[in-house]
């Protein structure tokens, strides 16, 4: 994974030097979600606890390689949540915990451009994949202790669709729906009986200005 980063970030410098990107800035709400697959044990069953929402930030850039087509990448500070729904089988009755995990995602996706659906506006379609490095993460409370560590790196496939608003001859403003579906465990190690797999994925709405 470290390899696939070191080469993407090469490439996207080297892209950058023969192509001009148009930038731009990108906020929007997410939804945080995380998929757990467990085996059953004789003491405890394992299972996903719910969504929560959260807020990404960052700046993207559109390298254009024709009037319908761009290359786009970013850098995204991306906050998730991994929760866990803990059910001894004693019958004792279930609990929760839960940890906050943020991420510095760089997407490598397409944008395809429509023609014109009204003056000055254009709707995209966007698909691709995301690198993910691991910032912080932490319990939400301090005697939570599932999980003992989360891997450095995930990864993602991303897509959805949105629109553009030409509101100048160098700005744009943009809006769009997007879902990312993680493909990586990014549990490390925990202290389930059995192994404990973890893969995240959001829903966000994006909303941005190009420059």
């Amino acid at each position: 994974m470290k390899n696939i980063v070191l080469a993407t970030l090469l490439f996207l410098i080297s892209f950058g030097i023969y192509a001009q990107p148009q930038l731009g800035l990108v906020v929007g709400p997410s939804i945080s979600m995380n998929r757990v697959k467990y085996k059953s044990d004789p003491l405890l069953d394992i299972t996903n606890d719910g969504s929560k929402l959260k807020f990404k930030f960052g700046l993207e850039a559109d390298f254009l390689l024709s009037e319908n087509y761009a290359f786009n990448t970013a850098l995204i500070f991306a906050p998730k949540r991994a929760g866990y729904t803990i059910t001894p089988t004693d019958g004792s009755g279930s609990f929760t915990e839960e940890y906050k995990v943020h991420y510095l995602q760089i997407p490598v996706t397409i944008k395809l451009f429509t023609s014109e659906i009204q003056p000055d506006i254009k709707a995209f379609f966007q698909l691709g994949f995301k690198g993910e490095i691991k910032l912080f993460d932490e319990p939400f409370r301090e005697e939570y202790t599932l999980i003992e560590e989360f891997h450095m790196f995930d990864c993602s496939f991303t897509g959805g669709f949105g629109v553009e608003y030409g509101a100048g001859v160098n700005t744009v403003f943009y809006g769009g729906i997007f879902y990312d579906r993680g493909l990586v465990d990014i549990v490390k190690s925990s202290l389930a009986p059995n192994t404990l797999t973890t893969k995240m994925d959001m829903l966000d709405l994006k909303i941005g200005l190009k420059f």
